[in-house]
């Protein structure tokens, strides 16, 4: 088949003459005109006799010009293969040297005779007339950029032709796959040749017949692929296969899930089949019930008329059966959506311990709709075990022996406050035995006295207990045990009710702080919590003065219609983005492998920023350009050094405080500074002239949980010692009363300079493109919508997630999908960016979408950039910033 191309579309000087009606001519084989209407020969300007027995063709323009000086024989032909039997476009030859644009269609006349009958309209005419849906869409962008591929074999006009997406399918360009019936012989696979579209069976009857087969194609790289072929076959009157059209769809992954299907069914089958495993699927919505064939192999079950749900229930034990299956599947893990059981089944002969596993799906009101799950046998050694959990699921004796084990103190009264149990460890704190204490109070027991004043608190117990809820950690008293001494303790208190809600009993648990140990990572998280708790407080004030820097410019240039001071308000602005990333950075923390090379000074200076907020006292930074960088966790270091300053700002004087913070680069030799290796390391000193530290307890400051403060919790110093070993690091402190103290820190040099951020390349601030934003704060809406108008980008808003995919799909219907989707990931009672993108996703796959947030965390970018999205943009954002985003993903 002849290119369409082939066919000029040069513009040329449009005549006057307009086509109202559509102008028809007879044609013999040739493409000789031998009739033709009145609005033809008015639209040509000539008579019947001059217009009978020219060339049909030499009234059409020609592109290229080996056609155009090729003779008519050859235009006729390219001028037949594309306009036989549809309307193509192109411009027509007039006198006088006009030209004007047409819809030429040609069809084979009624007749013994081979001819052809033209139709010759206003292609202006003919589009008012087409639906805007395809208009817009159009079914020759389907063929040449849709999923679908589309071919025809047209054997009697012996013209082939393949849609560009159709040798897309199989990897070719339309350049590289010639429209000819070899190509479709040599691609197809020779198995499948007999069931292709092109074979027809003996014996058809003249007139059309649908046809659905699915064949291999041989993709460009050789293997082969999977496609579903569908259209007509048109058959002529001796019974031959005269055209063949229709469509191609790529199935090649549905072929593959359905082996894998087949493949799973046979392993399944193999599994249980001999009665080693069974499975069940319970639809309790719908009432249908399956069991594998090996249950009744599986439990000796004779019962042939039962169903497969009470064939199931006859196994299992006499008390559950009895409250049904779906009290069954319900009881175990409640919350959970999986469970599995250990229990003995009733067999025919004697009982059988087996594991049941199954997945639950529950109903909106909670109830049973879908249980599967797994049936397996469990060594017959377990039967006794199973028979006696059976009757009590936790013995005494193993109870005491559980208590026992914990390294809390516990202590059980009944519902009068007497004692009936102390485990070893209370024991050993109080200094009574379970024979002396058993049947006295409470109270008389755990005597407890406040760490503050050493009086007897009588009534903590007592608001303990008043509590119906878990009583909080409580670590403001000592315990005065039976020898007349006291120890610090923490502790916790609880009622214990029975099933009829009524007050059974009473717990108390305790230890010995100086006892308690925690993990590194523990102590960590505890104490940014900790920090950023002390740090609240001076946030507020800077923050307050940042929006007032903010309000100020904004009111200024809106009453006095001057700028002057919006340059203030926008660096405002980015300061207080800055200290939320801060902020957000301590609160998270971080892992080892989010460690980078920083300059010490960066991370004093942030760490300065943050924790002296609100504080009077004067902190000075001196850090030379010559000190080396260090290879660390941002977060953690900044931990160390927050914990350090918020303890030197709690030490010094309210007025004349001082704070001096200092860096250098040292060399350890060998065993100068054990366990520390030799090398080159960065020294940072915090000094202050505080109140200093009391010689008898310098030494326990790093322990955890030791404090002097009345609300420390003795965290703060014992993270910063584990966060400088995790870093092969080493922190010291000296101090003398009255003087201040000063703690000394070594972190390694990196070997490698800090890493840099390159600065951003400026980035035109125009572009074209359609975008989707959502976002459910009108005012932000709003903004940024006149941020991409003034960009020139088209856009519509979306308020949440399911807006945005109905807007999303109402375009992709007709083929002009978004270039560029940008989501909110937070909505107030409607669908978030992150679930709208999923679903996006599934309508197109191709979808490019920008994620917005108000958490500026690189963490948290990188995890949605793994997700799928293309772009993270942080707000507060600028036009600059916006325009910046969707360059890098438009270009």
């Amino acid at each position: 088949m002849i290119n369409p191309t082939s066919i000029s579309v040069t513009p040329f000087e449009s005549s006057d003459t307009m086509l109202i009606s559509p102008a028809l001519i007879s044609l013999d084989a040739n493409g000789l005109i031998l009739s033709a209407n009145t609005t033809a020969l008015r639209f040509w300007k000539t008579n019947i006799d001059q217009f009978k027995g020219t060339a049909f063709a030499k009234h059409f323009i020609f592109d290229g010009s080996s056609v155009a000086t090729s003779g008519p024989e050859a235009q006729w032909a390219l001028l037949l293969a594309n306009a036989l039997n549809r309307a193509t476009t192109t411009y027509t030859r007039l006198p006088e040297n006009q030209s004007t644009e047409v819809s030429v269609r040609i069809e084979e006349s009624e007749g013994s005779t081979l001819g052809y009958f033209a139709i010759i309209e206003n292609p202006a005419l003919h589009r008012e007339s087409t639906p805007p849906l395809l208009l817009d869409s159009g079914l020759s962008l389907l063929a040449d950029e849709g999923a679908v591929g589309f071919f025809d074999l047209n054997f009697k006009a012996r013209q082939i032709y393949y849609s560009p997406a159709w040798k897309r399918q199989l990897g070719y360009t339309d350049e590289e796959l010639a429209n000819s019936y070899d190509s479709w012989l040599r691609l197809i696979h020779p198995d499948d040749s007999a069931a292709a579209p092109d074979r027809a069976p003996r014996k058809l009857k003249p007139g059309t017949r649908a046809f659905s087969v699915e064949i291999r194609m041989q993709h460009h790289e050789g293997h082969y692929l999977w496609v579903q072929c569908l259209g007509t076959q048109v058959i002529g009157l001796e019974g031959e296969l005269e055209r063949v059209s229709g469509l191609q769809l790529d199935i090649n992954e549905r072929k593959e899930l359905d082996e894998q299907s087949q493949l799973n069914e046979e392993r399944l089958q193999k599994l249980t089949s001999n009665g080693g495993l069974v499975t069940f699927d319970f639809d309790f919505a719908h009432g249908k019930y399956w069991l594998s064939p090996g249950w009744k192999k599986f439990t000796n079950s004779t019962d042939e008329s039962a169903s497969e749900l009470d064939t199931f229930l006859a196994a299992l034990p006499q008390a559950m059966a009895a409250r049904g299956a779906e009290t069954f599947f319900l009881t175990p893990s409640p919350g959970q959506e999986t469970f599995l059981q250990a229990l003995l089944l009733r067999d025919q002969t004697s009982p059988l311990p087996v594991l049941i596993g199954a997945h639950r799906q529950l109903t909106r009101k909670g109830g049973l709709a879908r249980a599967i799950g797994f049936c397996c046998p469990l060594p017959e050694e377990l039967s006794e075990t199973l028979a006696a959990a059976s009757t009590l699921p936790i013995p005494p004796t193993l109870i005491a022996g559980t208590l026992a084990t914990l390294a809390e103190a516990v202590m059980v009264a009944d519902n009068l406050g007497r004692i009936i149990y102390l485990n070893p460890q209370a024991e050993r704190l109080t200094g009574c035995t379970q024979a002396t204490a058993q049947g006295t109070l409470l109270g008389d027991a755990f005597r407890l006295n406040s760490r503050v004043t050493n009086l007897p608190d009588e009534e903590a117990l007592v608001l303990a207990f008043s509590n119906s809820d878990h009583s909080p950690l409580c670590a403001d008293h000592t315990l005065q045990t039976a020898d007349g001494k006291s120890r610090p303790i923490v502790w916790s208190a609880s009622q214990v009710h029975d099933t009829g809600k009524r007050i059974n009993g009473m717990v108390v648990v305790f230890r010995n702080p100086e006892e308690m140990s925690l993990s590194p990572e523990e102590l960590i998280k505890i104490n940014r919590w900790e920090s950023l708790g002390v740090i609240a407080g001076g946030i507020a004030h800077d923050f307050n003065n940042l929006l007032t820097t903010i309000l100020g410019g904004i009111s200024h240039a809106k009453d006095n219609n001057d700028p002057t001071y919006l340059a203030d308000s926008e660096r405002a602005c980015l300061a207080a983005k800055s200290l939320t990333k801060q902020l957000l950075t301590v609160a998270k923390g971080g892992g080892p492998a989010s460690s980078q090379v920083i300059s010490p000074a960066e991370l004093l200076e942030e760490s300065v920023r943050l924790a002296r907020s609100g504080a009077s006292a004067e902190i000075t930074l001196t850090v030379p350009e010559t000190v080396g960088p260090v290879r660390v966790n941002r977060a953690q270091m900044m931990q160390v050094f927050q914990n350090l300053i918020i303890n030197a700002l709690q030490a010094v004087p309210g007025q004349g405080g001082r704070i001096t913070i200092s860096a250098d680069n040292i060399r350890l030799t060998e065993n100068t500074m054990p366990p520390l290796a030799a090398g080159n390391y960065v020294a940072i000193e915090i000094k202050d002239n505080g109140i200093g530290i009391e010689p008898e307890i310098i030494s326990k400051i790093f322990e955890p949980f030791f404090t002097t403060k009345k609300q420390g919790t003795g965290l703060g110093l014992s993270t910063v010692r584990n966060l400088m070993r995790k870093h092969s690091g080493q922190v010291t402190v000296t101090s003398n009363i009255g003087e201040g103290t000063v703690f000394r820190l070594l972190l390694p040099q990196a070997n490698q300079p800090a890493d840099i951020e390159t600065r951003r390349t400026p980035i035109l601030r125009t572009g074209t493109g359609r975008v989707l934003l959502m976002d459910d704060d009108p005012d932000i809406s709003r903004l940024a919508a006149g941020m991409l108008a003034s960009l020139d980008y088209k856009y519509d808003v979306a308020r949440n997630g399911e807006e945005a995919i109905a807007l999303y799909k109402r375009y992709v219907n007709v083929g002009r999908p978004y270039d560029l989707v940008i989501l909110d990931l937070t909505v107030i009672g409607g669908m978030g960016g992150e679930e709208a993108f999923r679903q996006l996703r599934e309508i197109d796959k191709d979808v490019r979408a920008i994620v917005c947030s108000g958490y500026d965390s690189d963490e948290m970018a990188r995890q949605y950039m793994d997700m799928g999205f293309v772009g993270y943009l942080p707000k507060p954002f600028r036009l600059g910033d916006l325009a910046r985003a969707i360059k890098n993903v438009l270009g």
